[in-house]
């Protein structure tokens, strides 16, 4: 039998490539030589060859370094050199206040990996590390860091389907919007549509919001003590967030987004 042709494998000059980044190629040498760039693409002649992976690599690393980020941390975090240093280098940024390069090191980040990860390993600890004993004064850092995470899913559009979409809301008088922002982009990266209300919606608002969309799931967020939500009529009612009782009834009740992602995209 005959075998099927493999595609050619397409890569790039140096020269090339520094003219898709709009950089003199002086600057693309500096950067191999003083930061120890690794290029996936094998390297088989006496110049360099960039492979796609390369070029976005380089992308990121130009538009950190254009949004305030030092350039060799740049070029850690572009060429995934950092590994358990993502945390601290998003913090740094969020104590700077420097909210748009942290929109930069979350969209980066976004690239390589899906929603949960980037909430479990990056995100949430983060939070956690502003959330602290000195919690009270560093509200501003919170209230930026949260901005720039909701920016960086939001760039995770929802599908166009025409299956009924999970229905995400927060409960009436929460505002802590993160963890459904979180889920929305988590269904997205699966193809299922999701419809977010946003914070604090009254229980006459949200059974108006069923009534309209007959959604093939509500999902209610409480990180305060709250009772379970009565004439919800769901075909599927999940209950996320620590406000919850232990006993919910017919309602699921995810400990983590991951969680919540399986139980949503079950039997699709």
């Amino acid at each position: 039998m005959n075998q099927p042709a493999t595609a050619p494998v397409v890569t790039w000059t140096a020269g090339a490539v520094a003219r898709m980044l709009g950089l003199p190629p002086s600057t693309l040498r500096a950067w191999h030589r003083r930061y120890g760039l690794t290029l996936s693409t094998p390297q088989t002649g006496s110049h360099r060859r960039y492979g796609r992976a390369d070029v976005d690599a380089l992308l990121r690393m130009k538009h950190l370094i254009e949004q305030g980020l030092g350039t060799e941390t740049a070029a850690a975090r572009a060429f995934h050199a950092g590994g358990g240093s993502d945390v601290g280098t998003l913090l740094t940024a969020v104590r700077s206040l420097k909210i748009d390069t942290a929109t930069a090191l979350l969209d980066a980040y976004l690239v390589d990996h899906d929603v949960v990860d980037t909430w479990e390993h990056l995100c949430r600890p983060a939070l956690d590390a502003l959330g602290g004993p000195d919690a009270d004064h560093c509200v501003d850092l919170v209230h930026g860091l949260s901005w720039a995470v909701a920016a960086a899913l939001h760039r995770i559009p929802s599908p166009r389907s025409a299956a009924p979409p999970v229905l995400l809301a927060c409960v009436d008088g929460e505002r802590h919007t993160l963890p459904l922002e979180a889920l929305r982009a988590a269904l997205a990266e699966h193809s299922r549509a999701a419809l977010f209300l946003g914070g604090s919606i009254p229980d006459t608002a949200l059974r108006d919001a069923v009534a309209r969309t007959h959604p093939a799931a509500v999902v209610l967020w409480s990180s305060r003590p709250v009772p379970p939500p009565r004439r919800i009529r769901a075909h599927r009612l999940v209950l996320a967030g620590p406000g919850w009782p232990r006993r919910t009834g017919r309602a699921a009740r995810p400990a983590t987004l991951g969680e919540a992602l399986t139980l949503l995209i079950a039997g699709d």
